[in-house]
């Protein structure tokens, strides 16, 4: 026993060590961010403020066929062969590493660029490492994650094997998963004291808690088929099944068996309320069966129900129960909701969980919850504004929801008013200040063009207190039609970038029988066939930048399929690296679907 307690003991150590390291690491972040007064208030809770002049034009439901401007402007713009740069995000330039001067485009003048420094070697170094762990290898996990994986694998399986025989010591096993209960916990609450630590969402330490979750399966299985062996060889196996402290132990394992078969992607995908019913059973029940089992399990036990009742505490502290207005956007097939009530208290690309109390939703539409990005911005008059892609049963009867037709001051109109729980806000960039930042990039695909319009409209609202200069938007869809509901907000988008300069460019990759001609759309905005150049679009972006005069780095985000994640981290990671030390640095954020 006493060597199985120092092995358990140092390995929790170690474990708590690695996370202080990650968390000691982002302190500089954490000290940039909460610096500024506005973000101690911001990103926890939401609440109702006196509004501000609404930045989110309603969405165009009954889309012109064409927005009519100056019509010797082109509909189209080609990035390979056009010279005309007024609807476009910003020229790619050509750039050469001994030239220390540029030509500006749009004004037909040589500009000076930003002071060509040699960083040093180290520079290089760490770039290069940094590149690597960011590369998407199995299963869409980083090498980053993989290592970290490998390493926290490693220190399980050194701990349950250190001279030790699972046929001869099944103790050994069960004392190691007993120890992981509360970091499995940890990781899995929503409000977690990991990911508050390491500055990062619950949702992205999603992959370590199944990571911790299976090595426990695994654990529990080794334990008990040990015992199983040596009860038989010793010839006293029916006695021992008869034990209270055994039957609560195979409680106990027949819980984490069944949690980890539910918790498998053919399951999850195929039957979400059965993957959250037995989360909600087996936790709980496996959490009493491990007292009853060994009494040497309690401590552990403690120490989970003491990070789990806290999550519940505060997750009850942020739920929010309010009326919302559901409108139906066809082209899209998208459910916008309204909460009016709710207008502050996020920051931008935060998600909320929705549920909707309503038995229109069927018999147990209503228990569900689902995630969602905020799609605008705080302290606006229409409040808080989700967009609920229909993809799914759940979605699917939000959306028919929302086509019933209602009385309005204006007489019929579609949509209706429902009662929601609101709980949130969660995720989002972390510690990250986008306004701190002198470009930002945003590539989303489909529904993710909420991320990017509560982003922009966040940096916009806040554009006599950050250093934005140039920002784009690069929306990838199938079909154009998805493009015209949007055309207003989009439009009004652009036209408050005052001091940032704000273009968008939609691609579409769907072939279509219509035909487009003598359609113009508003100015900053353009739409493409194809999938978008993006190492193209990124240069174009840098380039602006430091001809803007920003120093400051360059922010991507990404938000969509995680095929389009992978593609965007792809281009960042092999962005020149003198173009990057020249503006500042690239930083690269995602946010994708179905974690």
């Amino acid at each position: 026993m006493g060597l199985n307690d120092d092995l358990v003991y140092h390995a929790d150590i170690l474990i708590f060590g690695i996370i202080l390291i990650f968390a000691l690491a982002n302190l500089p972040k954490a000290y940039a961010r909460f610096s500024r007064r506005s973000e101690w208030s911001e990103g926890h809770r939401l609440h109702s403020v006196v509004p501000r002049r609404s930045m989110n034009p309603a969405i165009n439901r009954n889309p012109p066929i064409s927005y009519p401007i100056d019509s010797t402007k082109p509909s189209y713009v080609d990035f390979e062969s056009s010279t005309d740069h007024s609807l476009t995000a910003c020229v790619s330039l050509p750039y050469h590493p001994g030239n220390t001067r540029m030509k500006d485009h749009y004004n037909e003048k040589e500009l000076p660029l930003a002071p060509q420094r040699l960083p040093p070697p180290s520079y290089y170094l760490l770039h290069s490492a940094a590149s690597v762990l960011r590369y998407r290898v199995h299963d869409n996990y980083s090498i980053g994650q993989v290592l970290l994986m490998i390493l926290y694998t490693s220190i399980i399986f050194y701990v349950s094997f250190y001279k030790s025989n699972p046929f001869t010591d099944p103790h050994r096993a069960g004392f190691v998963i007993t120890s992981q209960v509360p970091f499995v916990y940890a990781l899995a609450t929503k409000n977690n004291i990991i990911g508050i630590m390491v500055g990062v969402g619950y949702e992205k330490l999603n992959f370590l808690h199944r990571l911790v979750g299976r090595l426990m399966v695994i654990g529990a299985n080794v334990h008990f088929l040990g015992y199983v062996y040596k009860w038989s060889l010793d010839g006293v196996i029916y006695e021992m099944l008869a034990e209270d402290f055994v039957r609560w132990g195979i409680v106990a394992l027949v819980c984490l068996d069944l949690l980890g078969f539910c918790s498998t992607s053919f399951v999850r995908s195929r039957s979400y309320n059965l993957f959250l019913a037995t989360h909600i059973v087996g936790l709980n029940v496996f959490l009493f069966a491990a007292c009853y089992h060994q009494p040497t399990c309690i401590p552990y036990v403690i120490a989970a129900v003491v990070f789990y009742s806290i999550d519940h505490v505060v997750r009850a502290v942020k739920t929010r129960i309010a009326t919302a207005r559901l409108r139906p956007v066809t082209e899209l097939g998208i459910t916008r909701v309204e909460v009016p009530s709710l207008n502050a208290g996020w920051r931008a690309g935060q998600h909320v969980r929705l549920r909707v109390l309503s038995s229109s939703m069927g018999w147990w539409g209503w228990s569900e919850v689902h995630p969602f990005t905020i799609a605008n911005a705080t302290q606006t008059q229409e409040g808080m504004v989700l967009m609920c892609k229909k993809t799914g049963r759940w979605t699917g009867s939000l959306f028919d929801m929302a086509q019933t037709s209602s009385y309005g001051e204006s007489g019929k109109e579609a949509g209706r008013d429902v009662t929601v729980m609101v709980e949130g806000p969660y995720g989002g960039v972390g510690h990250t200040v986008m306004s701190s930042y002198s470009g930002a990039m945003f590539v989303v695909g489909g529904s993710g063009i909420t991320f990017a319009l509560s982003a922009v409209q966040d940096l916009i609202r806040a554009s006599g207190d950050n250093d934005v200069k140039i920002i784009d938007i690069v929306w990838s869809i199938q079909d154009p039609g998805s493009l015209s509901p949007l055309v207003t907000q989009l439009a009004s988008i652009v036209e408050r970038g005052t001091t940032a300069r704000v273009r968008v460019h939609v691609f579409y990759t769907r072939a279509i029988s219509t035909t487009f001609d003598g359609m113009i759309l508003p100015r900053g905005i353009t739409l493409l066939p194809g999938r978008p150049k993006l190492a193209k679009l990124l240069d174009a972006v840098v380039t602006g930048t430091m001809l803007a005069g920003g120093a400051n780095g360059v922010f991507v985000g990404v938000c969509g399929p995680v095929s389009l994640a992978n593609l965007t981290a792809s281009v960042v990671n092999g962005f020149d690296t003198r173009m990057r030390t020249a503006v500042g640095g690239v930083t690269f954020h995602e946010e994708t679907f179905g974690w």
